[in-house]
């Protein structure tokens, strides 16, 4: 039965109690695996964007120009980024806030924008204490490496610098340990077979408040490890989550690593008789011993490549993390490709029908039938008029040099998608590649660890010490206590840690299963007002299984179209949002930005009623700031007010 007031005693108890252990014992077991109680509902911290301010200088466009933009004070509520057009860098100003805020920029970035700048400056409060990331580097210099980063907080009037150095892996890792700090958030601890025990922690936090398209998982951006499921459980604000995640993961790690249990010491009868047997072996091991057989070069090869192994695998995941990168950054190049080309055929077709007209030549009134003089035309010409009305010919140049910039513009977005393409090919096969030496190393200590072990028996050398030894030990055993008392069996760390895992989980579990629920049905009534009707309901299981009823047919989010998908990822994260603030906790941060969310095949009805949904939830959490990059439709201009909308109007960039 769930208990949220359950205390970390009454839980320690319980655990001694199953495993018939003291509770000194839980106590060691949980310090040695680093298992920390987390038993009360936690806080709820709030994340709000205050200022962004970029600084530069724009080279290769056709708007070669000094960047000084500045948006801000911005609050909690709804806001919108906007322009006339795509490609006038609403993703890249959501992009250049994303890296800010995770302290990653190499990643999060294009590789042009990243060029321009050189100066990067986000600030944002975490409930009321006021941060600061500072990005500064010479304009057009393109190595992150030269880039110095700084993470400031506001103390009184001055700030005080927490991090000053390189933007690099070192900054980041500082500024995810200030975010887990400040909300009180702890890191998702997971264990598998090819990493060993590792963690997720601010960067998929951060990750799954950007939502800018179908994603693979409704929460997050990578969909192992169950990061999806812990970011709903963190976000709904479950009590003992995190102690719930580090145990299991110990429980992993302790039942794959661990050897073959001893058996305890028996009695004195029990070790005169394995005394007797192991004085036997010892007689028939000295008679056999005339073979020798090099150990040590084997276990210098087995350590050789269980170095080479560890390296390969932080090779691979790192690879997987720039991979995953370079995915996004296709997908959002490709959607502004199509979008250009559009745009650039319907220029080509309005002018082709201008020329048609043009070039007709009628022989008589359309109204009274006269006739008209060829001649007519001639002088037409020469004079650059209309040889029926007079009307002077309209200059068609401003219309071809538009044609030529958006062919320009399309040029520019083809080289970049090929590029970007053509270094996501490159980054897969050179992933592949280290994946293969990584199965090799491992195939490679596989080998040695077999053959270690066939020669375990062989060499008799080390059979006979080691039979000496305990022959010797047994003698002394049976010299000092001729009737010794059994000894206790005792249990394992495996043993207690399955308890751990399970009294814990029953802690939560009931709370969870009607937080799911109250969920789920929030869930269903927001999907059906994105335009997704067909839809009967939605049920979120405990295992992180979004079941869908549609149409009267099951099916999953991982079945659904990608249109589908982007509705059910921002109205999950709506739905969480709202339930808790009707349930008054919940640990979402409050941040949720949408990325051109009209993209994925959503009709201006469907539209409309996603940003009236999204204005109605933020409107009842006053503590929420939901900031939206689209096309300025009508739709979207109807909703947000005029004061909190980004929108330079007459086709002009951003920045």
């Amino acid at each position: 039965m769930t208990d949220t007031a359950a205390t970390v005693g009454d839980w320690v108890a319980t655990i001694a109690g199953r495993a018939g252990v003291s509770t000194d014992e839980v106590r060691e077991v949980l310090e040695r695996h680093g298992i920390e109680p987390q038993a009360s509902l936690p806080r709820r911290r709030r994340l709000c964007l205050t200022n962004l301010h970029l600084k530069g200088m724009k080279r290769g466009t056709d708007d070669d120009r000094p960047i000084d933009f500045h948006w801000g004070p911005l609050s909690s509520g709804l806001w919108a980024v906007l322009s006339e057009d795509n490609f006038r860098g609403k993703s890249s100003l959501l992009n250049i806030a994303q890296a800010a805020l995770r302290g990653s920029f190499s990643t999060e970035v294009k590789p042009d924008v990243w060029g321009w700048l050189s100066l990067v400056q986000l600030d944002f409060r975490v409930d009321a204490s006021s941060y600061r990331i500072t990005l500064e580097k010479a304009a057009g210099e393109k190595d992150p490496r030269l880039a110095q980063a700084t993470l400031a907080r506001l103390d009184g009037d001055e700030w005080f610098r927490i991090r000053t150095g390189p933007a690099d892996k070192g900054f980041e890792d500082a500024v995810a340990d200030n975010m887990m700090e400040e909300f009180g958030f702890a890191k998702f601890h997971a264990f598998n077979k090819d990493q060993g025990s590792h963690t997720h922690g601010w960067n998929s936090i951060a990750a799954s408040m950007f939502v800018n398209g179908p994603g693979k998982a409704v929460f997050a951006e990578v969909h192992h490890d169950g990061v999806s499921l812990r970011l709903l459980q963190l976000f709904m604000g479950l009590p003992w989550v995190t102690t719930y995640t580090a145990a299991t993961t110990a429980l992993k790690k302790v039942t794959a690593d661990r050897a073959p249990e001893k058996a305890a010491a028996p009695g004195a009868d029990r070790l005169s008789a394995r005394l007797a047997r192991l004085e036997a072996e010892l007689v028939e091991a000295r008679k056999t011993n005339d073979r020798r057989i090099d150990r040590v070069e084997l276990r210098r090869r087995l350590v050789d490549a269980d170095v080479r192994l560890v390296t390969l695998q932080t090779r691979v995941s790192d690879g997987r993390d720039a991979e995953a990168a370079l995915t996004r950054q296709v997908s959002m190049a490709s959607s502004s490709l199509g979008s250009s080309r559009g745009m650039l055929q319907q220029l080509l077709d309005e002018k082709a029908a201008g020329l048609v007209f043009r070039t007709l030549r009628p022989v008589c009134c359309p109204s009274c039938d006269a006739g008209l003089d060829a001649r007519a035309f001639v002088a037409a010409e020469l004079s650059g008029s209309c040889a029926l009305c007079g009307t002077e010919h309209v200059d068609g140049s401003d219309e071809d040099i538009r044609i030529e910039d958006l062919k320009a513009d399309v040029a520019d977005a083809e080289a970049t998608l090929a590029s970007l393409r053509a270094q996501a090919e490159a980054a897969s096969q050179h992933q592949r590649s280290t994946e293969t030496a990584r199965d090799g190393v491992r195939n490679e200590i596989d080998e040695i660890s077999e053959e270690l072990a066939s020669t375990e028996v062989a060499d008799a050398e080390i059979k006979v010490r080691t039979l000496e030894a305990q022959v010797s030990q047994l003698r002394e055993i049976l010299a000092e206590a001729p009737v010794a008392a059994p000894v206790a069996t005792g249990i394992g760390d495996a043993e207690i840690l399955r308890r751990v895992v399970k009294a814990t989980k029953e802690l939560y579990d009931d709370l969870q299963r009607d937080l799911l629920g109250e969920v789920s049905q929030e869930l269903t009534d927001l999907c059906r007002r994105f335009g997704m009707k067909n839809v009967e309901r939605m049920e979120w299981s405990a295992n992180n299984v979004l079941r869908i009823r549609q149409g009267d047919a099951d099916t999953n989010f991982s079945s659904l179209a990608a249109g589908e998908k982007l509705r059910v990822r921002i109205a999950a994260a709506l739905a969480v949002i709202e339930v808790a603030r009707r349930r008054h906790f919940g640990r979402h941060p409050g941040l949720l930005v949408l990325d051109s969310p009209a993209a994925q095949e959503m009709s201006p009805e469907h539209f409309a009623a996603l940003m009236l949904s999204v204005r109605e939830v933020v409107s009842q959490a006053d503590d929420v700031q939901v900031i939206i990059g689209a096309v300025a439709r009508p739709e979207l201009l109807d909703v947000v007010e005029g004061s909190r909308t980004l929108h330079p109007g007459d086709d002009r960039f951003l920045f």
